[in-house]
């Protein structure tokens, strides 16, 4: 089951916003937002970029949990920047 979630988010970018899609308790896709730049990754094309904690891990809570749509409009608008 596929689950979405949105943080903050802080990397040698600066501070941003992180949005997460996991595939059970790994993550598939990852896009993080910062001020000048934009990170956009799959599993299958940055396993050495993506997130390598399971979702149980993470302390993300329902709080952070998004709907598919607002995930998939956010991968959607980043593919425009990158």
């Amino acid at each position: 089951m596929k689950r979405y979630f949105r943080h903050e988010a802080e990397s040698d970018l600066g501070e941003g916003i992180a949005y997460l899609e996991f595939d059970g308790q790994w993550v598939s896709r990852q896009l993080e937002i910062y001020e000048d730049g934009v990170f956009r990754g799959t599993a299958s094309d940055s396993p050495d970029m993506m997130t390598d904690q399971p979702l149980e891990e993470l302390g993300l809570t329902e709080e952070h949990e998004i709907s598919a749509e607002e995930f998939n409009e956010a991968w959607q608008s980043a593919s425009d920047l990158t």
